[in-house]
């Protein structure tokens, strides 16, 4: 069973947004199977430095097209990524300096699995009127109806 399983609930509206998000939970996914002793084509290793390399493209991608759309807390979502970017490096360099026995795994699969429930269905989510050409003339999100 997987980690996280993607859903038409967490599309952002951008098709290539959205298959960076089906990536990205398809490597977590593949690095819960292996710490579970499943085989697979990569190493733990491989799975989690193509996670940190994915996770690059995928921000660069999303902050370009958040300027390009004219989201106004593009400033924020960014120093978000700056974090996550700093936690997720780090999480690599502890994983490829630890001893092949230690439970380095588990911690990086708690965070990477919250961090993209939560971003995605959170913080991207707050972009999408920006960028599918929702967001009204003077620039705002549209309001849900009560």
């Amino acid at each position: 069973m997987a980690l996280i399983e993607w859903t038409p609930a967490m599309s952002v509206g951008v098709e290539a947004l959205d298959e960076d998000h089906r990536r990205l939970i398809a490597l977590l996914n593949q690095l819960d199977a292996v710490a579970r002793g499943e085989p697979a084509d990569l190493t733990a290793g491989e799975i989690v430095h193509e996670l940190v390399r994915y996770t690059e493209y995928h921000f660069a991608r999303e902050e370009r097209l958040m300027r390009l759309s004219r989201y106004p807390d593009t400033a924020h979502h960014v120093a978000i990524h700056r974090d996550i970017r700093r936690r997720m490096v780090s999480f690599e360099q502890k994983f490829l300096s630890a001893p092949p026995d230690a439970p380095h795994v588990e911690p990086l699969l708690a965070f990477l699995s919250e961090w993209l429930r939560r971003h995605i269905l959170g913080e991207d989510m707050q972009y999408r009127p920006y960028m599918t050409g929702e967001a009204t003339p003077d620039g705002t999100a549209p309001t849900s109806a009560a």
